[in-house]
Order: structure tokens, then sequence, then C-alpha cells
């Protein structure tokens, strides 16, 4: 006779299903383990990338537009520099950041380095320049259309900066005192821009490409620095950079990236078609005219070495203030960086 084994219980069914399921979300459970513990970052190594990286402090201008340009296409990658841009809108903050050594290069000019090092408790080097174009730009709603016409209106500056040092040209140009007009001190490129075009101020010195966007909207051109000396722009070290040779090639492999992206960009149809992208984000410039900002600026221009004739006329202004010490001289403040040409 055959014979049939027992039925199993039907309450052990549910018991190994159960089990099974435990054991899957075990395994579940050691794989995400084992994908976290090889994904995650030490935190001493992430650490030490950074400090080995190249931090520079930059305002969104046209004369630092090639740095982005290069980060974004690339370049820098390829050239195997780890670059960091930490993005200001003040001269006075890329300042602030060379003197709490949060960077290793920032974007200022000849007269704030001059204010810097005189002090004796911070020496720093101008390792190279553009020739940046400062606009006098008045508002529209204002009417001047003539220097003369300034007296007793407000012109936003930078104190003691590129922009103040043109002011007190334009001054003496127009045979004004220097009481003659008010100057506010906008150090916030963002802010002074928006105060012209909302007639909240009735001139301002501008670069590109807030001037252009200032006149798109109807604001007037009234001077522009370009072709005029003194050259005032100026990026700077501090000291302990130009003693250490790791930091050197980095700076060097920082302005190779500039220069190929300043040639990329010049070319129709290059890196200059991710411009609009860079205004919206870095200018804050309005949808309606990153475009035609783009299409009008003028070409990128390579770098090169500071002249001395410009860091003593730096000088000479800052005596006339008051705000230059007698015994302090310009002979160091020229770095002669290799690879930088003189195009003058």
């Amino acid at each position: 006779m055959e014979r049939f084994s027992s039925p199993k219980s039907d309450h052990s069914l549910p018991y190994r299903e159960g089990e099974g399921w435990v054991f899957f979300l075990f395994l579940c459970l050691l794989f995400l383990v084992s994908c976290n513990s090889s994904t995650a970052v030490d935190p001493d190594d992430e650490a030490k990338r950074d400090s080995a990286a190249l931090h520079v402090a930059l305002m969104p201008v046209s004369d630092c537009l090639p740095f982005y340009l290069a980060q974004r296409a690339g370049i820098y990658e390829r050239l195997g520099l780890d670059l960091r841009i930490l993005t200001l809108q003040a001269q006075l903050d890329t300042d602030t950041a060379l003197l709490r050594r949060h960077a290793e290069l920032v974007y200022s000019d000849l007269a704030r380095a001059i204010m810097i090092q005189q002090t004796d408790t911070f020496d720093l080097r101008a390792v190279a320049t553009a020739p940046v174009e400062l606009q006098l730009i008045t508002a529209r709603r204002g009417r001047v259309r003539a220097l003369g016409q300034l007296k007793e209106r407000m012109v936003a500056v930078a104190r003691h900066s590129i922009t103040d040092y043109w002011s007190d040209r334009l001054m003496d140009s127009a045979r004004m005192e220097q009481a003659d007009i008010f100057r506010p001190q906008i150090n916030d490129v963002r802010i002074r821009t928006d105060m012209i075009c909302n007639g909240t101020m009735d001139a301002a010195f501008l670069p590109e490409p807030y001037a252009l966007e200032a006149r798109l909207l109807g604001n007037v051109r009234n001077f522009s620095t370009r072709g005029l000396e003194p050259q005032l722009g100026a990026y700077l070290v501090p000291t302990s950079v130009t003693r250490d040779t790791s930091r050197m090639r980095q700076l060097q492999l920082l302005f190779q990236g500039y220069h190929e992206a300043v040639e990329l960009a010049n070319q129709p149809h290059g890196l200059r078609d991710s411009l609009p992208q860079l205004l919206k984000e870095l200018c804050l410039t309005p949808d309606s005219l990153c475009d035609s900002i783009v299409r009008q600026l003028p070409p990128f221009t390579r770098l090169y070495r500071p002249a001395q004739r410009d860091a003593d006329a730096a000088l000479r202004w800052l005596r006339s203030r008051g705000k230059a010490e007698s015994r302090y001289t310009t002979d160091t403040l020229i770095l002669d960086f290799h690879g930088l040409e003189s195009i003058r």
C-alpha cells in the first residue's frame, strides 16, 4: 500500500516566507553599508585636497570672465589645476579675502595694493594686469550731458580705489573742486549698477558688463578710461605664494588657462556662446539683456605684467590724498612673473 507523507502544517509557510524576507533585507542592508563605506569622503583627505587647491577671489567683471570660461570648459581640469573660485561683487571683499588668506590670488588694483602693503603687516605682489576699462555712467533721469553738470551730484565709487582715482582725474579735467561732487561709497558693483538704473544715484563708475547693461537701459556714458593711462587694475598675491614653487606653478597654469580661454572666446561660436549663462548667474544680469551684452562686449585681452610707472602714478595719487607714507616706495610691489609678457 502506497504511503503518503503527512502534509506540512499550514502555519509553517508564513514563517518560512517571512524568514526569506528577513534574509533578503539583511543582504540589502549589507550592500548599502558596503557602498556607503566605499564612497564615503574622508574629512582629512578632503581637507588636504582643499588646502592643495588654488583659491582665487574674483569679481564677475570682463577682466575676470576668462577664468570662469576656462574652468567651465574643462581647460583647468585638462591642465591638472584644481581651481576654487570665490566670486565677490565688491573689490573691498576681494581685498579682505587676501588679508584673511582665504585666497592665493585676488582681483584688485594697484592703489589698493599700496594701501595694504605699506602697513607693514601684510606683504604682497602684483603679478598681472589687464587693460581695465571703466565708464562713467550717468542716470538717464538726471539729464547730465557734460562733466560740469555733475556739480552737487552723487557719483558712486569704491573709496581709495581705481574708481576713486578716475573720479579725481575727471574733477581736475572739468576744473571742479573735489568737494563739488558727493561720492558715496558703494562697493558692490551690482548695487552700484542697480542704483544708476533705478535713478537713486546720479552717476557711477562701472566696469563691463555692468556698464553695457546700464547703457542698454537708457543710461548715458559720459567718459571711458579705454586707452588711457595709468592702468591700475591688478591681480595680487601674498608674498608667501611667491616663495612656494608649487603655488607659482599653479599660477602659471592659471594664466595659461586664462589665455587659452581668451583665444577661444574671441573666435566665432567659441566659448563666447556660454557667456549669457555666466552673465545671468554671476553678474545677475536680466535675462532680456544677456544676449545683447554678449554681442557688444569688446574682445577679451591677454594678461601682462603691471608697469612700474602705473604703480608710481597710484602712489602719487595716494600721497596727494595723504594716504601714503613718505617712506613707502613701490620698488617691491611688482613681481616679474615668468610667462607674462608686457604688450606695451
